[in-house]
């Protein structure tokens, strides 16, 4: 299973670095971790955007979501023909500003309540902290998983899911919080403390703010986890 790092700043785009957006691929089959600001342009350096196979949407704020209606623009102007899985929270179609007639385009789904195959991955969520209906998913092909936070606070849920992960792709957007904020979002101690509860093989910080320091983070992060931690940069690849 390869990951990309499609786009990874948080709140808004950044002068390098596109809103949310993971891709995923394994045995010819492609699946987006959200579809943030500005995500489509750089998606297509990596996919045609017409062969992309599912989609999971962490929450529907928009650095986490907005890029999916020119995504399903594009694919309707190219003449894709099979609707797009998108794997949300519930109520989350209903705040992407889609045009009339999309839901031709977007099969909008439930998050499953237990393990659920997808192509040839092995699909599972979890209600995750957050300021609105969030969700983490952990992404399974064979032996090797990848859990993505989304957005979210400390819980007990996140770090269920994420239990003997060989990636943990986690936000950090807390570094820039405000005192008090942090429910909603994690530092990178407390991702780095996940990571480490959890028996996370992998860290992987994202979802920094344009303004914050991606250095600091690190440093912070490595201060409280043993195993190797990465910083997601626009670009990056790892196998899982």
């Amino acid at each position: 299973m390869i990951l990309t790092v499609v786009g990874c700043a948080g709140s808004v785009p950044g002068p390098e670095a596109a809103c949310s957006c993971y891709l995923l691929e394994h045995d010819g089959f492609r699946l987006l971790l959200d579809a943030g600001t500005g995500a489509l342009g750089p998606l297509q350096r990596f996919a045609d955007p017409c062969a992309i196979d599912a989609v999971v949407i962490s929450h529907r704020h928009r650095d986490h979501c907005s890029d999916l209606v020119p995504l399903a623009y594009l694919r309707d102007r190219r003449g894709a023909t099979a609707r797009l899985p998108v794997i949300a929270p519930a109520g989350t179609g209903a705040h992407v500003a889609a045009p009339p007639g999309y839901g031709r385009i977007l099969d909008w789904r439930a998050p499953p309540a237990g393990p659920s195959v997808l192509g040839p991955l092995t699909i599972e969520t979890a209600p995750v902290r957050h300021s609105v209906p969030a969700q983490a998913v952990r992404v399974t092909a064979g032996s090797a998983s990848l859990t993505y936070s989304g957005d979210s606070g400390e819980c007990a849920e996140l770090l269920e899911l994420a239990r003997g992960t060989d990636v943990l792709l986690c936000e950090a957007a807390a570094a820039v919080e405000t005192p008090g904020s942090a429910a909603a979002h994690l530092t990178p101690a407390q991702a780095a403390r996940l990571a480490g509860e959890a028996g996370a093989a992998h860290l992987v910080l994202t979802h920094l703010r344009p303004w914050a320091d991606p250095m600091a983070a690190l440093r912070e992060a490595r201060a409280s986890y043993r195993g190797p931690v990465t910083l997601a940069t626009p670009g990056l690849r790892l196998i899982a």
